[in-house]
């Protein structure tokens, strides 16, 4: 895959720490430039120089998707190293938990602001970028945008409304030569599940998730730059998360069964919703 991504410009959202850190190096391994962007500038700082000590092949940019001009100004800055940009990946996002009679309407908004609003933002921000070298858009979405649990429904939402903008966006791109890759993961271990409904990590919060049910970041950036490579409409990743799939497409009323019967929903935050 050498060949596909030499020379070729990668722009990550959500870089600093799980699927985007890992995915990072991965597309530098396989020959990218890669643009960072996230947050936290000290982890950002961290990657980078683990990618390329001399900065030539890679740009860290402290960014927040969901600051007006922010986007616009990484954008700019990676055209001023790098030239162009063919490949954007938009995966920044975390998720908030609870029942809806729990919540208010400006939770669910908050948490959109990033995993809606900041996905589309990044594709403004990069769009010409993208038509001009008829590139890939890569949008990490989760298997959650094809089932959606109990006390889960602003994340879910989130995901739902993802996996609709990528089968728009397929159609919308494709006379330009871009593609447009829509990313299904399972569970994969990262930090998304100590992040408090207020968005703030904690490192001291035990994973809920069964380990036997997780794939790692890198396993998971490995069968992403596959799907980048082969300008894949789609990717579910984990076998339990294609089956999943598979039986909402096909027997809709069989998930509904099982999950009512065993009783599957999420597991709450630990920490209390702050209204």
């Amino acid at each position: 895959m050498m060949s596909n991504f030499k020379d070729q410009v990668a722009l990550i959202t959500g870089a600093s720490s799980g699927i985007g850190a890992a995915l990072a190096q991965e597309l530098a391994r396989e020959g990218a430039n890669v643009v960072l962007l996230a947050r936290r500038a000290e982890r950002l700082e961290a990657i980078a120089s683990q990618i390329d000590p001399n900065g030539q092949r890679v740009l860290a940019i402290p960014c927040d998707v969901t600051k007006d001009g922010e986007l616009d100004q990484a954008a700019s800055f990676a055209r001023s190293k790098f030239g162009k940009i063919d490949i954007v990946v938009a995966n920044a996002g975390w998720s908030l938990k609870g029942n809806v009679e729990n919540l208010r309407v400006n939770d669910y908004r908050r948490l959109w602001e990033t995993n809606v609003f900041g996905v589309l933002s990044t594709i403004y921000a990069t769009l010409d970028d993208l038509k001009k070298t008829k590139g890939r858009l890569v949008i990490i979405s989760s298997v959650k945008s094809y089932v959606a649990l109990s006390g889960d429904s602003p994340y879910s939402m989130s995901k739902f409304a993802m996996r609709a903008l990528c089968e728009s966006l397929s159609q919308e791109l494709a006379p330009h030569g871009v593609s447009v890759t829509h990313i299904c993961p399972g569970y994969v271990a990262t930090e998304i599940r100590q992040l408090d409904n207020q968005g703030i990590w904690h490192s001291d919060w035990e994973d809920p998730i069964s380990p036997r049910l997780m794939i790692s970041a890198e396993e998971t950036a490995q069968q992403i730059v596959k799907a980048i490579s082969r300008r894949q409409r789609e990717q579910v990743i984990t076998n339990y998360g294609k089956l999943i799939v598979l039986i909402k497409r096909h027997m809709p009323w069989l998930l509904s069964l099982l999950i009512s019967k065993f009783k599957i929903k999420v597991a709450a935050k630990p920490s209390p919703i702050q209204q």
